[in-house]
């Protein structure tokens, strides 16, 4: 009996390192996965209006639409300005109610002016009173 107690008790252990091993290992390369390309990934063309408008008259079918997507966006820049972690973020006209917020990946520092026309791709996460893109680049 105490035989094949200790044979049992081998097993669980072993059958638990194993789980905890492959846990870890499949942990640290989703941790260490790179992010995709936003310069080099394949884009949705839309003008700024367009895209506020779309979330503004129907939040649902746009998220089907661009909701985690890497979109390119022609607009027109309303504000540029830094956020806490340094980075530039422009904010591109929308409709007389919403924007688009639009943050660079990095710090570096953009020569873009207010009521230029630019070209910009990042990744759309949503509309909260604006449409957020995010690791953009011009």
């Amino acid at each position: 009996m105490k035989k094949n107690r200790k044979k049992i008790i081998t097993w669980v252990l072993l059958s638990v390192l194993v789980i905890l091993a492959t846990g870890g290992v499949v942990g640290y390369k989703m941790y260490t996965k790179p992010h995709r390309s936003v310069a080099k990934a394949k884009t949705i063309q839309i003008s700024a209006t367009d895209l506020v408008l779309a979330y503004e008259n129907n939040e649902a079918g746009a998220n089907s639409l661009y909701l985690d997507k890497v979109l390119e966006v022609r607009g027109e820049v309303n504000e540029v300005s830094k956020n806490q972690k340094g980075e530039t973020v422009i904010t591109l006209k929308g409709s007389d109610m919403s924007g688009l917020i639009c943050t660079l990946e990095g710090t570096a520092a953009t020569e873009v002016k207010p009521n230029s026309s630019v070209v910009i791709k990042g990744i759309c996460t949503g509309f909260l009173t604006d449409v957020v893109l995010v690791r953009c680049v011009l």
